[in-house]
Formats: C-alpha cells, structure tokens, sequence
C-alpha cells in the first residue's frame, strides 16, 4: 500500500474487498496493519466499516470505534439503536457505542466530536428517558427518593435523579461529557428534556435518522421489501443460456466476485455500491436486528449469494457478460432474476406438499427426510434451499443449485405417485393414521410402505399401528416382495430415485 516514492497510500476498494473476505478479528487485524490505521478508517464507506464492526461484534473493538470519524459514529448509532418503525429508540444501544468510544480512545476532544455528531433531539430522548430534572434556579427540590442516584450538574443549575440503576454510570458520565464540550448547551439540553413533548422528539430523530440512512443506501422498508417482488412478467426470456457443451456444475467461485474483479474504475465503484444497497436492502426487508451479529452475517451472505444466481441466469453464466449487467443494470433486477426461479420452484413445492399432506396434517407431509426440508424450505416466505446433509437452509446461490432442488422436488413428487400406486395415497393414510392413534408428523412414507409390506406378509388387514415401535428383524420374502411392489409402479428415472430411498427403513 505505497506509491513509488514510498510515502503511505491508502488502498480503499483493496480494503474492502478484503473485508467483505475476512471473518471476525481478521478485520481488526486487516486495518490495523494499514500504514495509517485511522486514515483507513476515515477512508471507508460508514457502512462497511459498520458491518466490519458488527461483524467483529462491537465490544471487542472499541479501538475501531473510537477511530471512527464523527459521522460514521453518527452512522453506527443511526444503523443500531432504532429497530423498527412501530419501536422507539432504543437508549442503551446509543449509551453503549458512546461508551465503547469513550474506552476505545485516547483523545478526549475527537470522543466528544462524535458524542456532538449525534442529534440534540435523540441525546434529549436517552437523558429523557433516564432521569427526572429539578431545576435549581425555580424551585426547592424534594430530597432525592435515592440519594445514591441523584447528582448535581457542574454548574449547580440543576439536580438529577436517574430512574434506574441499569444505566447509571453511563448516563451520569455522558451529563459530565456534555458539559465537558459545551456547559452552554448542555444546560440548554438539560433543560429541553423538562418540556419537550417525548413523541415530537422521537419523531424529529428518527426523521434526521431515516434521511441520513436513504443518504447512506440504506433503503426504507418499502424499498426493500420490492427486491423479493417477482420480477416482470417475461423477464425470463432476456436472460442467456449457457452454451449445450456447458455442464451444470457448482462454480467453484460465486460468479459475484468474478464480475466485481473483471471491473475497474467507475464502473467497479458503481458496482460495489449496487451490491450494498442489495445487501443492506435484505437486511431491512427480513428485518434483522442488526445487534445481531451471527443473524446479520448470514442476511449478508445470502443477499451475494443471490445476487450470484442472478448474475448466472442474466449472462449465461459468462462472467464478462455478468460484468457487463453488474455494472450496467440496476442491482434489483439481478436481485429479482434469482427470486423468480425460488418463487417458480416454491410454486411447485406447494402443490406437491398439498398432495403430500394427510388430510388432517396442516404443514407436515409424508415425505422422508431429506424430501421434507427441502419442500419445508421452499415453502418459507423468502423460498430456500436444504441441501441434503446440511444444516440449515441457505440461499440458491447457483443454477446448480436449482438444478438439485429440482431434482429432488422430481423425486418427491415420484413418491408421492408411488404411494397412491400402491395405494397408500395420503388420503388413505388419514384414516389410517387416526385408527392407529398417530398424529400426522409420524407418518412418513418409508414407514407406511414397511407396514403394507408386513400387513401383507402375515396376511393380515394393513395397519399403521406399530409405526411407532422398533422395526424387527425382517420377515422371511421381505426384500423380494418389496423389489416386486416397487418394479410395478416405477417408470422413470425420478421414480427409480424415490423407490431407493423407499428402500431403506425411515424412523
């Protein structure tokens, strides 16, 4: 990070990607390694050095804090302490990062630059909501109910009582920050917070708040929820196919980061800024708590992940061509691109899960794992996908992706036809299910077709009854009368898949 002449330069798209790649304290780690840390920091857009921070988690880098300029503090506090339009402000996140400042630094006077950033109608709104005001000069205070919770300012205008011990060190030392900097306005603070109607108050910070975020490209909710709209009717015909010679594999890199690397100059920072305001779009629309931060680390993965699949379906998976859409079509139609193909295999869950469903189940089928998680998956408001053998549903990140739920969906609905061929349809289970006492959840497949089986062997009436018990050891022709049950109602490659799995017990 030098020019020819040796002096120190700052490299700030290099930063950020770098970033954006890291993990945890590798953040911590990255800036301070910088020549001049803090001209670094002053360099980097306020939302990515907010989401290095929430990434590192904020407590365990108080030095980046104190490092922020004023109005990246201002933007810190602006991102964290309002949650929602139907919530308030949240006092102790802002009394947090002003203490977290305060522990941070090592110069008072820059401190109390981004304690004066901050709105003199959101600091009114946390000492509000903190302590009671006797003014000194118009009257003759009661004895404080809590000697021990009670101070005078530094000018002996006013005497305080703090309303809960919770907050009390932190909201005395920012009364003594205040009159610190400025004891004129401080006082005049003070005195607001005794007349002030608290709704105006409120409604003036959060409206200096959500101007300052719109500024930022931090969209409001309207705005965001639009990115997981459907996209236009016919869109799919201006998106590109991959060459026949091309296999549908999984890239081995997101084609998100191909396309940011094959750009340069305007264009890439055009770029970069579209792929944040998508980002921080799906953190408002999904409404993360953004204190949050194992919940915003996923938000953020799934939104590139997304943007990745929509890139791939525009170009064709070419990656000088998702270039060329990265930095000349607007982010929400790239974003919307891959929400149509989840809405599209969502739409195909749904019906295979109705007929999947016993009649009295409201949302689990009969469907053996994994076929269930990835139809459940698909079936969230924002449709996902389980991949087999994982955890937790993630975002489609890839046509590969698509490909595999598809497949899998294939093979659900193969069952679901095996089943009714065999007539264990799940409107025939249902009243089995009832006489044998089984809620719906037991129901699965792979057990019922074991019960016909064992039904037929003693030549007795099917029944769901041992279900829940055991399987024994199997009955003498078990494995060939299965073989034969399951040949005659296989046709095709998706119904082969569905009667191996059929194959094993599922309990």
């Amino acid at each position: 990070m030098s020019e020819g002449n040796g002096s120190a330069s700052l490299d700030v798209r290099g930063t950020r990607r770098a970033l954006q790649n890291a993990r945890g304290k590798q953040k911590i780690e990255l800036i301070h390694s910088a020549p001049d840390p803090e001209r670094l920091v002053h360099a980097l857009p306020a939302q990515d050095l907010y989401l290095a921070l929430v990434d590192v988690g904020p407590d365990d880098a108080a030095e980046l804090v104190a490092m922020a300029s004023p109005e990246q503090f201002r933007h810190f506090v602006d991102m964290s302490a309002w949650r929602g339009a139907d919530e308030g402000l949240r006092a102790h996140e802002v009394l947090r990062w002003l203490r977290l400042a305060r522990e941070g630094g090592t110069s008072d006077e820059q401190f109390r630059e981004q304690l004066w950033s901050l709105d003199i109608e959101l600091l009114a709104l946390v000492l509000r909501r903190e302590l009671r005001v006797h003014d000194l000069t118009e009257e003759e205070p009661p004895p404080p109910q809590n000697p021990g919770m009670a101070f005078y300012t530094p000018d002996r205008r006013f005497l305080l009582e703090f309303a809960g011990a919770a907050e009390f060190a932190s909201a005395r030392q920012l009364i003594e920050d205040l009159y610190a900097q400025d004891p004129f306005g401080a006082g005049r603070l003070i005195e607001s917070i005794r007349w002030e109607v608290p709704t105006e108050l409120e409604e003036s910070a959060r409206r200096w708040r959500d101007g300052r975020l719109r500024d930022a490209g931090v969209p409001g909710f309207d705005e965001a929820i639009s990115f997981y709209a459907r996209p236009a009717q016919g869109s799919r015909a201006e998106r590109l196919e991959p060459a026949a010679t091309q296999a549908l594999t999984a890239p081995s890199r997101p084609l998100l980061e191909e396309a940011l690397e094959l750009l340069s100059g305007d264009e890439l920072e055009r770029a970069e800024e579209g792929v944040l305001y998508a980002a921080n779009s799906a953190l408002v629309a999904n409404r993360v708590s953004l204190d949050d931060d194992d919940e915003v680390r996923e938000q953020l993965a799934q939104a590139r992940a997304t943007l990745s699949l929509g890139l791939e379906l525009l170009s064709g998976a070419d990656p000088r061509r998702a270039a060329a859409i990265l930095a000349g079509t607007p982010i929400r139609s790239v974003f919307q691109a891959a929400m149509g193909e989840a809405y599209r295999l969502q739409a195909r869950a749904r019906r295979i899960a109705a007929s999947a469903r016993l009649p009295q189940a409201q949302s689990t089928t009969v469907l053996d794992e994994p076929l269930e998680s990835v139809v459940q998956a698909l079936l969230r408001q924002r449709p996902a996908f389980h991949e087999p053998g994982q955890r937790r549903p993630r975002a489609f990140g890839s046509r590969a992706d698509l490909a595999r739920a598809e497949a899998l969906l294939d093979e659900a609905e193969a069952t679901v036809a095996l089943l009714s061929a065999l007539g264990l349809s799940p409107a025939e289970l249902g009243p089995k299910a009832e006489e044998a006492g089984l809620g719906p959840a037991v129901v699965k497949a792979g057990a019922a077709l074991r019960a016909l089986l064992e039904s037929r062997l003693r030549n007795e009436p099917f029944s769901l009854r041992g279900v829940r018990e055991e399987p024994e050891e199997k009955q003498a022709g078990f494995d060939e009368k299965l073989a034969e049950l399951l040949a005659g109602a296989v046709h095709d490659d998706a119904g082969r898949r569905a009667a191996d799995r059929l194959r094993s017990p599922q309990r």
